[in-house]
């Protein structure tokens, strides 16, 4: 962890926000490789727990099967502001609102290397909780959570070293008629080392490696992002008269198709 500085806020958007002014934010796969290459208990990586911007977002495919998604690239939340304006518009399970072209360009991104998409059913109906670890890899969030079936088997083992043969896996139900999504991080020794989704609106700890430093080497290539209606109409409130904002809201969207 020598290459990496953690940032740490009471909330989320302000310890990304801090993070990223000269940082680049690890995603979930990258903070599971520091962790399978540093196996000491003391150390940073594992005395502790941290937040990624990598998201499980729950939603329904164009044909209307619920599915959920987990994407180890830039996304919709990992923009500070985006989860700002999930917070101000109120949170659903703890969750926030992501809008559908969002989530269905994170589907059409789906390579099981970077994008893993599963059937909500399945999830829903495994367990939340602790288990041991010789279960954890049959457990339908672990492979696509951690990045991948070889990625996740060490995982696994350094775990294993680290914290003994028990591990929480954490997820609750989020279909909505609306995409939701979490955060993804990994817990310290207070939670058996859990795998879950962060509470957007709560506390977050991201770890960072500088720009140009080259330990930065295996992330994503990024995927560039226009702004989505919901957040330029959520913006546009405060700004545009109400007597224009149906007009205005005709011509954006005449924009976007």
């Amino acid at each position: 962890m020598n290459n990496y500085k953690p940032f740490y806020s009471e909330r989320a958007d302000t310890a990304l926000q801090d993070c990223q002014r000269v940082h680049e934010v690890l995603f979930m796969p990258q903070l599971a490789d520091a962790r399978i290459l540093d196996q000491n208990k003391q150390s940073l990586v594992w005395d502790g727990w941290y937040t990624t911007i990598s998201t499980r977002a729950t939603g329904r495919t164009k044909q209307g099967s619920p599915v959920v998604v987990y994407a180890h690239v830039p996304n919709y939340f990992s923009n500070p502001e985006n989860i700002r304006v999930a917070i101000e518009q109120g949170l659903a399970n703890y969750a926030g609102r992501m809008p559908q072209e969002e989530f269905q360009r994170l589907l059409d991104l789906q390579d099981d290397k970077h994008v893993f998409v599963i059937d909500h059913n399945k999830l829903r109906s495994s367990t939340s909780g602790v288990i041991a670890t010789k279960d954890a890899l049959k457990h339908p969030q672990t492979v696509p959570f951690i990045g991948g079936e070889e990625r996740a088997e060490q995982y696994i083992k350094a775990h294993e070293k680290v914290f003994g043969n028990r591990i929480g896996i954490w997820h609750c139900d989020d279909l909505s008629d609306i995409p939701l999504g979490h955060l993804l991080f990994l817990g310290g020794t207070d939670y058996v080392g859990l795998i879950g989704g962060n509470v957007l609106s709560d506390s977050a700890r991201f770890v960072g490696v500088r720009r140009g430093s080259g330990s930065a080497k295996n992330f994503p290539e990024p995927v560039e992002t226009l702004p989505t209606i919901e957040q330029i109409l959520f913006l546009a409130g405060d700004y545009v008269p109400k007597a224009l904002q149906s007009d205005f809201e005709r011509k954006l969207k005449k924009l976007y198709k």
